[in-house]
C-alpha cells in the first residue's frame, strides 16, 4: 500500500467518526468507500474547469508534542478531537479572555502517521500576524509538552477553486463519504495536508499545503490564477480573513461570521474567551456582521448586486468609519454635523478591499432597510458604500428579520 493510501485510510477512519468517540472501521471498509468516491471525483476533476492560486501572504506555525491537541483545545473556538488523529483541517479563532478575536487561523493535521512521532499540526494564518500569534500561544505553554516552530519557509499554501464562485464544491453531505472524498482529492493533487475551505458553503474550494516548491498535480483544465482573483472570490462571498477583517482585541467572533463559517463548536468545553461567545450565541442577539460592500461615487447609480471593477480608483483604508446616508442629503457630509453639538455615530467599519469591493462590519438593520453609507477614501474624498447579504448565509438570516 502506498504512502498516500495509508494517509487516506488513516484519515478516513478518524474523520468518519462523529464527535470525539474513536471510530472502528476496517481497512477494507474504508478502502471500499474511498474507491466508490474515486471515479466520481476523477471524472469531475477532468471535466470541470478550475483554478489554483498560490497564497504567499499566509504564514505557518507548527505545534508538535504529546499535548498538542489538548493544548490547542483550550485556546481555540473549534473542537480539536475532530482532527487530533489526522485528516482534514478546519477554521478556528483564538480569543482573548474577554471573548474578543485575536487571530483567525486554519488548523491542519500534518497527517504524518508514524508511531514514533508526536502529534503535529500546522497553524495557518495571515503572515503579518504570525509573530504576534506565536507570542500569544507561547504565553499559555507553561508545562505543556508542546514545541512551537515557524515553518512558513518550508511549505506553500494554495487555494484550489472549482467552477463558478457562486457554486459550492461537489462534496457529499454524508460525513463518511465527504471525509474520504476530500482526502482522496488531496492525494490526487499529491498533497496530504489540506481541507475543503467551507467558510462560504464550500464556495472557497480547497485549501492545500505542500512542501516548498512541490507542484500540485491538477488536470490541464485548471489554470493558474492570481492573488487578486482569490480576494475577489473571497470578498464577493463575504468571507473575512486576516488582520484587516479580524481586528485583534476588538472583533467579536459571531460578528465576524465564525458561526456561519464553521469555525466554532458551541458544544465543546472550556476555552479562553468562551463565556461571552456562548452567552451571545444563546441570547441570539447579533446586531452587526461582516458583509460584502461595493463602493461607488455619489453621482453614480446605486448597485443592485455586487460587481467587481478592478479599475476603480477608490482606496479605502481598513477600519474607516461608515456613516448612514440621510435621505435629505444632496451631497455627502463629513462625520460631524454642523447643526448638531454631538458627533454622528458610525454605523460600521471597513475591512479588506480590492478595486471597488470590500468587506465591512455593518449594522444588519441598516442593510435590511436598504440604507447606503458614506466613507472617506485615502485621498479624503467621500464615496458611497452599498452592503449585500451573502447568498450562502443561513435561510433564517433574511432582510425581514433585521428590518426595524
Amino acid at each position: 500500500m502506498s504512502a498516500f493510501q495509508r494517509i487516506r485510510l488513516d484519515s478516513f477512519r478518524v474523520l468518519s467518526c462523529r464527535g470525539s468517540t474513536p471510530c472502528k472501521l476496517s481497512s477494507a471498509s474504508a478502502l471500499g468507500a474511498i474507491r466508490r468516491t474515486r471515479s466520481r471525483f476523477m471524472s469531475t476533476a477532468n471535466t470541470t474547469s478550475g483554478s489554483y492560486i498560490h497564497l504567499p501572504t499566509r504564514g505557518l506555525l507548527e505545534i508538535r508534542g504529546k499535548d498538542a491537541s489538548k493544548f490547542l483545545q483550550g485556546l481555540i473556538t473549534n473542537h480539536m478531537p475532530r482532527i487530533e488523529n489526522g485528516g482534514c483541517g478546519f477554521l478556528a479563532t483564538f480569543l482573548n479572555p474577554k471573548g474578543r478575536v485575536m487571530y483567525d487561523a486554519f488548523i491542519h493535521p500534518t497527517n504524518a502517521f508514524k508511531e514514533e512521532s508526536d502529534p503535529a499540526f500546522l497553524i495557518e494564518c495571515d503572515a503579518r500576524a504570525l509573530p504576534e500569534l506565536h507570542k500569544h500561544i507561547a504565553r499559555f505553554v507553561l508545562r505543556s509538552k508542546v514545541k512551537l516552530v515557524g515553518v512558513t519557509d518550508s511549505f506553500d499554501v494554495y487555494s484550489v477553486l472549482d467552477g463558478d464562485h457562486h457554486q459550492g464544491s461537489n462534496i457529499s453531505e454524508d460525513p463518511i463519504q465527504s471525509s474520504a472524498a476530500v482526502m482522496e482529492r488531496l492525494a490526487e493533487m499529491h498533497a496530504s495536508i489540506g481541507m475543503v475551505d467551507n467558510r462560504a458553503a464550500n464556495r472557497m474550494g480547497y485549501r492545500v499545503i505542500v512542501p516548498k516548491g512541490q507542484p500540485l498535480s491538477l488536470p490541464e483544465t485548471y489554470k493558474h490564477a492570481t492573488l487578486e482573483d482569490y480576494h475577489v472570490r473571497r470578498i464577493t462571498n463575504g468571507v473575512p480573513e486576516g488582520i484587516d477583517d479580524f481586528i485583534a482585541g476588538t472583533s467579536l467572533p459571531l460578528e465576524c461570521n465564525i458561526d456561519y463559517m464553521n469555525g466554532v463548536d458551541f458544544r465543546k468545553g472550556c476555552y479562553v474567551g468562551q463565556e461571552l461567545t456562548i452567552r451571545t450565541y444563546h441570547k441570539g442577539i447579533i446586531r452587526k456582521r461582516i458583509m460584502p460592500v461595493q463602493y461607488y461615487k455619489p453621482n453614480e447609480p446605486e448597485p443592485e448586486s455586487i460587481q467587481f471593477n478592478k479599475n476603480a480608483s477608490h482606496v479605502i483604508p481598513p477600519q474607516s468609519e461608515l456613516f448612514v446616508v440621510k435621505d435629505e442629503e444632496s451631497s455627502p457630509q463629513p462625520a460631524v454635523s454642523s447643526s448638531s453639538p454631538r458627533p454622528i455615530r458610525a454605523s460600521g467599519k471597513t475591512g479588506s478591499n480590492i478595486g471597488n469591493i470590500g468587506l465591512a462590519l455593518v449594522k444588519l438593520d441598516d442593510v435590511a432597510t436598504g440604507r447606503t453609507f458614506n466613507v472617506m477614501d485615502r485621498e479624503g474624498v467621500i464615496v458611497r458604500a452599498k452592503a449585500f447579504f451573502p447568498t450562502w448565509w443561513p435561510k433564517q438570516t433574511t432582510s425581514e428579520e433585521y428590518a426595524e
